[in-house]
């Protein structure tokens, strides 16, 4: 094999395996980090970020480098390297018959196996691995071919668009970039596996972006549980009931629930002088009630509620009825998970959708307590259905008001209710196994 086509079939080598990082720097890389980069004056990113813009052009060239690269390897070191072999097979004493078929198989075969370790498989593994670091490194060279072969490029590149429209494709001139917040939860989860995000961290991101599911009607405490005063209550009344109940805003509310005048904050009581006690009632101390609809997602009605100076808001359905209310505290347990603090009575056992381990093992389950909730706490998944609860699961299973010691199958096991106030179902037992 002469020294020029060895030099020859080096710089091929070398080429491909450019083309090939070049590739998958540019499919690898993060464009935020990239971004990022740009923003700080880096020259080689502005120059990278340029290629991930108009990433099916650069493919295109890359493609377009790696074949040109390939098929001179194959025509320059092949018949090299097999006119070499053949005189080595002469000096051993092979046939001729045989000399050219052996030096041919023999030559390809090199040829093949330094082409694919390293023109191919070694350059992608490097941009893989180190996808920001090539991206840059790589970004001037191949830009500058790019831009060389531009027209070559765009030609085949609008031929291949046109078979892909052909196959009722759009074809995309770059990456997409925006993530649903599904597709966010399941790269958080990604990187929790990974060890790159704390067990804290992962259960806060994960609870803030399953907001997004979520609306008032699935956070607000349902209207059978509100605590609220009439208009006419004394003050020796409101005392009573925020001591009995550890509440510190109640809804004040005229005639009924459906009519409610304001929301007084007991703090308010405290200040009153001796004097102003037997004269005020609950309406006088009642300040503009914040009210949503059912259906506002919870990330806007936090914000709304924050935008409001609320810490209470009035839940309504689309009849104008009060359906539950939802309390700043409730919002924020969907985010960092439940805690309790001197809102919560001891009589409740602390949260109101809190999980309970029995004596026997099994839990207890509210029935406040939301599907998706269940799913995570226990690993028991319910089937869609028209119900918000575990408890609307139970009623739309029976067909009936359930009674206590009826079950319900579950997935892995089943739901026996064991305490009801009412026709409400307050507790059920999960079962397994």
């Amino acid at each position: 094999m002469s020294a020029g086509a060895l030099l020859a079939a080096v710089v091929l080598l070398g080429a491909n395996a450019f083309f090939v990082a070049a590739e998958f720097a540019l499919l690898a890389s993060r464009r935020s980090r990239i971004e990022q980069l740009a923003a700080e004056g880096d020259g080689r990113a502005t120059q990278a970020l340029a290629g991930i813009r108009e990433l099916s052009l650069m493919l295109a060239g890359a493609q377009l480098g790696i074949t040109m690269a390939s098929l001179g390897l194959g025509a320059v070191a092949e018949p090299a390297l097999a006119a070499g072999l053949e005189v080595v097979f002469e000096g051993v004493g092979i046939p001729s018959a045989l000399r050219h078929a052996i030096a041919f198989t023999v030559a390809l075969s090199i040829v093949v196996f330094l082409h694919m370790v390293v023109g191919e498989m070694a350059p992608k593994s490097w941009a893989i691995a180190n996808p920001e670091r090539s991206a840059l490194a790589l970004a001037r060279p191949f830009r500058a071919f790019a831009l060389l072969v531009r027209p070559a490029i765009r030609a085949l590149n609008a031929m291949a668009n046109g078979v892909v429209r052909l196959c009722g494709v759009e074809p995309q001139e770059e990456l997409a970039t925006a993530h649903a917040p599904a597709d966010l939860l399941l790269l958080v989860e990604e990187s929790a596996r990974s060890g790159t995000l704390g067990a804290e961290q992962h259960g806060l991101l994960s609870r803030a972006l399953d907001l997004s599911g979520l609306d008032a009607e699935a956070a607000m405490v349902p209207r059978r549980d509100v605590v609220a005063v009439a208009a006419d209550a004394t003050v020796d009344e409101i005392e009573r009931v925020a001591s009995t109940t550890g509440r510190s805003r109640l809804p004040v509310y005229e005639g009924d629930l459906d009519h409610v005048r304001g929301v007084l904050h007991v703090k308010d009581v405290l200040r009153l002088e001796p004097s102003q006690r037997a004269r005020t009632t609950a309406a006088t101390l009642a300040r503009p009630a914040f009210v949503t609809v059912e259906s506002r997602p919870i990330e806007d009605l936090m914000l709304d509620m924050r935008k409001h100076r609320a810490h209470v808001a009035i839940v309504v359905d689309e009849y104008g009825s009060v359906s539950g209310l939802v309390a700043l505290e409730d919002l924020l347990e969907e985010l960092i998970g439940d805690f309790e603090d001197e809102t919560d009575p001891a009589l409740r056992g602390g949260s109101r959708r809190a999980l309970r381990r029995r004596p026997d093992g099994t839990l207890l389950v509210p029935g406040a307590l939301r599907p998706d909730e269940l799913h995570a706490r226990a690993g028991v998944a319910l089937p869609d259905g028209d119900y918000e609860t575990v408890a609307g699961y139970v009623l739309a299973s029976l067909g009936r008001v359930p009674t206590e010691g009826d079950r319900v199958p579950v997935d892995g096991g089943s739901l026996e209710v064991v305490r009801m106030d009412g026709p409400r179902v307050v507790d059920l037992a999960l079962r397994t196994g």
